[in-house]
């Protein structure tokens, strides 16, 4: 029992150690897209009480839907300030009034608490739409990887509930599924290696014995989708790749972004890379361009 004492403690510590790092690596000012008219933090409604939530409007924000981001992090890491760049970025390139929004960890929280807060958040973004100028009883959704997955699950089910309550999503790599597959056809063995390694560690946080795959849901009632992959570095891009076959199966609009030199988790970088603002660019402006259409 000490030993396992000794281990759960050290786990602890790193993980601790890591959520720190990441937050002083990604939370950089420079890093945030210029021009915002406004910027505030907020709280918003979770399952199990208040969640940190960041207000973006754009300079040019019209009669769009109000657009939820989900970060990612692997359900274990991130929080709005982590994904700052990201969020600022998609609020300025794509014209729409952002809120993003942190949702509970692991292994603080098993799933499916992640779940349970998303739902709640977009709930509570639903009745306050209208409130911050957006276009009342609709939401985009968005996010990266877990958060990416997070999004999707909401939006199939909004639409479920009423046809049309999202009609677009933005999913930035977004991790499909939790499984002992995950990356098995990735060319790049060692790194194929550490994704396994970091998808069993993520299983052993959530704490759960069953994560539904995105591919189980109702695909015919997702929303047009804005889809955005890395290349050899971005480890889940043959899911990402079995996503989009089956969107397109199920009848749903696809917009296929792919990004041959952009590794997972790259699009936080925006302060040191131009491919990350671009490719930031290129999604908001498709969504821009659908919800137009």
């Amino acid at each position: 029992m000490e030993a396992k004492a000794i281990a759960a403690n050290i786990e602890r510590n790193v993980l601790t150690q890591t959520r720190r790092t990441l937050r002083l690596m990604l939370s950089r000012p420079e890093a945030r897209a210029p021009g915002l008219a406004e910027i505030r933090d907020l709280d918003v409604e979770g399952a199990a009480g208040p969640l940190r939530a960041r207000y973006y409007r754009p300079s040019d924000a019209g009669d769009t839907p109000l657009l939820v981001f989900l970060h990612g992090g692997g359900f274990v890491c991130g929080d709005i300030d982590t994904h700052d760049s990201i969020t600022s970025w998609l609020a300025k390139t794509s014209g729409l009034r952002v809120l993003s929004v942190s949702y509970r960890l692991a292994p603080e929280t098993a799933f499916p608490g992640q779940i349970d807060d998303a739902r709640a958040a977009c709930a509570w973004a639903l009745n306050a739409a209208g409130a911050f100028g957006a276009k009342p009883e609709q939401l985009v959704l968005s996010g990266d990887s877990a958060g990416a997955y997070l999004a999707m699950t909401c939006a199939v089910e909004l639409n479920t509930q009423r046809r049309g309550a999202v009609p677009a999503q933005a999913l930035l790599y977004p991790l499909v599924h939790i499984d002992k597959t995950l990356w098995a056809e990735e060319e790049l063995r060692n790194f194929r290696f550490v994704g396994r390694l970091a998808t069993l560690y993520i299983a052993s946080a959530l704490g759960a014995e069953h994560f539904p795959s995105l591919l189980d849901l109702d695909l015919s009632l997702a929303p047009t989708t804005v889809l955005a992959s890395g290349g050899a570095l971005d480890p889940v891009r043959a899911d990402v790749k079995t996503l989009a076959g089956a969107l397109h199966g199920a009848g749903v609009r696809v917009i296929d972004k792919k990004y041959p030199v952009l590794m997972h988790g790259g699009l936080n970088f925006t302060a040191v890379s131009k491919l990350a603002v671009h490719a930031l660019t290129d999604v908001g402006e498709a969504l821009k361009a659908e919800l137009a259409r």
